[in-house]
């Protein structure tokens, strides 16, 4: 170029790395106040993380309570004494969604030359998941099935008699349909 012209090897060369770093940092953080997320891609976001996260807290929530209303159930078994609880659910709930079902049944007659008659039976079934809503709607949540319980650990001051860890036994397995291998008893440390 031409002395009064603008040079880009001389501009580069004048600027050096940090100053172009902190320059491309700078109009980086300004494009994106100018161009913000769209506040249909921020729903999206939310909306991807949040089932997630209320599925692991209504989860916990779900085991505190049956912990709670079991150590209060278990600990009025005579001899029982102090109850402490532990219960392991399944991962996550279930939703039951309403399908909308439509069958067709069609029969074709068939005729060969001989006289035989041959019938032909065609079935045809489709589901489709009701929604409800503006746009593209949710779905129909016919009912919720919570998680399942997989096992519990009974800790109370009577756990070292036969008799007792067979009543608490008992009483956990006709509330919760769990194996009996899968439900402990043992005994409580005494506190000093």
């Amino acid at each position: 170029m031409n002395a009064k012209g603008f040079s880009w090897k001389k501009f580069w060369s004048d600027m050096g790395n940090r100053k172009f770093i902190f320059l491309l940092a700078v109009g980086l953080i300004l494009a994106m106040l100018v161009f913000p997320a769209s506040p249909a891609e921020e729903e999206i976001r939310e909306t991807e993380t949040q089932p997630a996260v209320q599925d692991a807290q209504s989860a916990q929530s779900y085991a505190a309570e049956l912990e709670n209303r079991l150590e209060e159930v278990l600990s009025t078994i005579e001899g029982a004494g102090r109850v402490e609880v532990m219960v392991t659910i399944s991962a996550s709930s279930e939703q039951v969604l309403q399908n909308d079902l439509s069958r067709q049944e069609s029969v074709t007659r068939e005729t060969d030359a001989q006289g035989g008659v041959r019938d032909n039976y065609e079935i045809s079934e489709d589901s489709q998941t009701v929604l409800y809503g503006e746009g593209n709607g949710a779905p129909y949540v016919v009912k919720e099935l919570m998680p399942q319980v997989e096992g519990v650990v009974v800790s109370c001051e009577g756990g070292d008699r036969a008799s007792i860890q067979a009543e608490i036994s008992a009483a956990v397995q006709a509330l919760f349909d769990i194996p009996t291998h899968k439900i402990k008893v043992c005994k409580m440390a005494s506190q000093p």
